[in-house]
């Protein structure tokens, strides 16, 4: 089977040099050309690139074959200040056969590293779980903390479909679980299960940087000996767990059923997230054959979007 080809952008323009002037690329796009506006930024160099809803500003977009972007979009694409903006421009009008409104700003020097770290704070999941900046002291030391840094591999905790598979991990017992996280970004939902005591953990991503970036920040939270990150292609032929983890979108989940669901042992566990309330049903539908719908939880946000996180389970064969 071939693999949901999707790539997680990043909200925050991090992990970048400190102290040097920066340019950054506003642009608007209708949904048709949003996808090719993104490859065009990043083949010219973009350190990081955010889709918003022009109307509604919401935080990020992930982007898949099929994401389904707002009807007016504004992406934003931030480059060194030395960056060719006509020629970047070009390159955008030949791609997509148009000239989109755009507008620059320089922006002054400044230590992004210390700007994010007065911004980004602890964040508690559950009385036992909490998520941290690796330059924050715990606020409890004692519960279980996990260090993650915004970057550019999504997945900081914050966003209401990380923290719904957050809270349900932490409310269960996985000691000497078996984990595969699908579409790990930074790796925090495998690095949280490793932490709570599952046995081993294995990231999948599409994106090598992501692959890259929930390696390096296993070895920060001291569970490398237990954590592997693969692209899809690279997955053992009969790997299994005792929890699969997928927070993408709906299209590609609906798209991976057939690939989720092997990876669930009997008796184990499916979340999904990333799917918002109206298309919950879809998804559901293509795992119901499988599967058991334990639990539909819902969460919004502060644009009022309500995401949902589906738990399932593959009863044991006697049962």
């Amino acid at each position: 089977m071939s693999t949901w080809p999707w790539r997680k952008l990043s909200a925050c323009p991090l992990k970048v040099a400190k102290s040097m002037p920066w340019l950054q690329l506003k642009l608007e796009a209708d949904k048709n050309r949003v996808e090719q506006i993104i490859q065009v930024l990043d083949e010219c160099g973009a350190l990081s690139v955010t889709v918003e809803d022009k109307g509604q500003h919401a935080q990020f977009q992930e982007q898949s074959d099929t994401a389904v972007f707002w009807t007016h979009n504004r992406i934003t694409g931030l480059f060194p200040a030395n960056a060719d903006v006509a020629a970047i421009m070009q390159q955008i009008e030949q791609h997509t056969g148009a000239a989109p409104a755009y507008s620059v700003d320089t922006l002054p020097d400044r230590d992004w590293e210390l700007a994010w770290q007065a911004e980004y704070r602890p964040l508690q999941i559950s009385t036992k779980l909490w998520i941290c900046p690796s330059s924050s002291t715990p606020p409890q030391p004692a519960a279980t903390n996990v260090y993650i840094d915004p970057g550019l591999a999504f997945g900081s905790g914050t966003h209401p479909t990380t923290r719904l598979c957050l809270e349900w991990l932490a409310e269960r017992d996985i000691v000497n679980n078996d984990v595969i996280d699908y579409g790990c970004g930074s790796g925090i939902l495998a690095i949280a299960a490793l932490k709570l005591g599952a046995r081993r953990a294995w990231g999948i991503d599409n994106d090598a940087r992501a692959l890259q970036a929930s390696q390096e920040n296993a070895v920060h939270n001291a569970v490398a000996g237990c954590y592997q990150s693969l692209a899809p292609e690279s997955l053992p032929p009969r790997l299994q767990a005792d929890i699969v983890l997928a927070n993408i979108l709906a299209q590609p989940l609906m798209a991976l059923a057939p690939r989720l669901t092997t990876l669930v042992r009997n008796g184990g566990h499916l979340i999904l997230s990333g799917l918002l309330e109206s298309q919950a049903s879809a998804v559901c539908a293509c795992y119901a054959q499988e599967l058991v719908i334990q639990a539909q939880v819902q969460r919004e946000d502060a644009q009022g979007y309500r995401w949902v996180m589906l738990a399932m389970s593959r009863r044991h064969p006697a049962e």
